[in-house]
């Protein structure tokens, strides 16, 4: 009888669970992330929900193999959280704390990493060898697969093209403290503001009549024409095209894969992405195909899994 698995993806703003048997997908859920007191009850809300989950399903811990938990931020080889800012952590134990909470096993790796881990061996990654993963989110995060490896870097900041700076002297604070992140401008945070700044030069969009708009209100406007939508999606678009020829030119993959909330505005944002990838990238890298995940807002929880019976980061 094979035994449970828990995936544990946790974002700015959702902390997204899956309970896994076999590999195998059997339940999913989503909660929101408290991020207060510099994000101190999170591993707390993850042990209760893990609680819940087992007693409504009649699981006893003995039967888990463990808890994988991905996260914002980079993560070394020793497991070692180096900041979130996006969840107000610095340095953090994170699964040993977690471990602490649950009595399992736990395993603790980067989000990004993660999606690309579990696109790797669940969705579309598996048909190439060398990838890039691109989650756009709360934040922006990256990951390079090759060989069917992630590639992880010395301190877990490789592929961080969240990060990238695109005005370093000019541009928006990022809350990593510098300026002109390529989150700055194309996670949902960043497109929310960039309507919210523009307002008043677009009276006829209908954001105005939306209050506390989100980025999904505004993908779904966007698609009926809305031009401020459609303008701050091309913008966001733009700037992932740019940090993805950065990519191409240092890493030459052999596919984008584009996942996380935002890539759920399809066309709206992969449109603008391609257009300005083929303007921005180098000679044949051009060529190179962007794609959006297969398993969707999924991948992260699907490779948390994975990692905590692989361990293969």
């Amino acid at each position: 009888m094979g035994k449970y698995v828990f995936g544990v993806d946790v974002g700015g703003t959702y902390t997204k669970f899956g309970i896994f048997k076999d590999r195998k997908l059997i339940d999913k859920w989503k909660i929101d992330t408290d991020v207060e007191n510099c994000g101190e009850n999170i591993l707390k809300n993850i042990g209760r929900e893990i609680d819940k989950k087992t007693e409504s399903m009649g699981v006893l811990k003995s039967s888990v193999e463990g808890c994988g938990i991905c996260v914002p931020g980079p993560v070394d080889e020793k497991g070692l959280v180096r900041g979130c800012v996006n969840l107000g952590w610095g340095y953090k134990r994170a699964a040993v704390e977690l471990e602490n909470i649950t009595g399992l096993k736990c395993a603790v790796l980067n989000d990004a990493n993660a999606a690309a881990l579990g696109e790797f061996d669940f969705g579309l990654g598996g048909e190439y060898d060398s990838a890039v993963m691109v989650t756009i989110g709360t934040g922006v995060g990256g990951a390079v697969i090759y060989k069917g490896q992630v590639l992880s870097g010395y301190r877990g900041n490789a592929g961080e093209i969240g990060h990238f700076k695109i005005d370093p002297l000019n541009g928006p604070e990022c809350s990593c403290g510098k300026k002109g992140c390529l989150e700055c401008y194309s996670s949902a945070t960043g497109i929310v503001r960039f309507a919210y700044e523009n307002l008043e030069k677009y009276p006829d969009t209908k954001l105005c009549i939306i209050e506390n708009f989100t980025v999904k209100d505004m993908a779904d406007l966007a698609s009926e024409g809305d031009e401020l939508c459609k303008l701050a999606f091309d913008r966001a678009g733009k700037f992932v095209a740019l940090g993805l020829s950065f990519m191409a030119g240092a890493v030459d993959p052999k596919v984008f894969i584009i996942g996380g909330g935002v890539s759920q505005a399809g066309d709206v944002i992969f449109e603008p992405i391609r257009k300005y990838f083929k303007q921005f990238a180098f000679n044949t890298e051009e060529e190179t195909p962007v794609l959006p995940a297969k398993l969707g807002n999924d991948a992260g929880i699907f490779g948390a899994a994975e990692f905590i019976l692989k361990r293969r980061i």
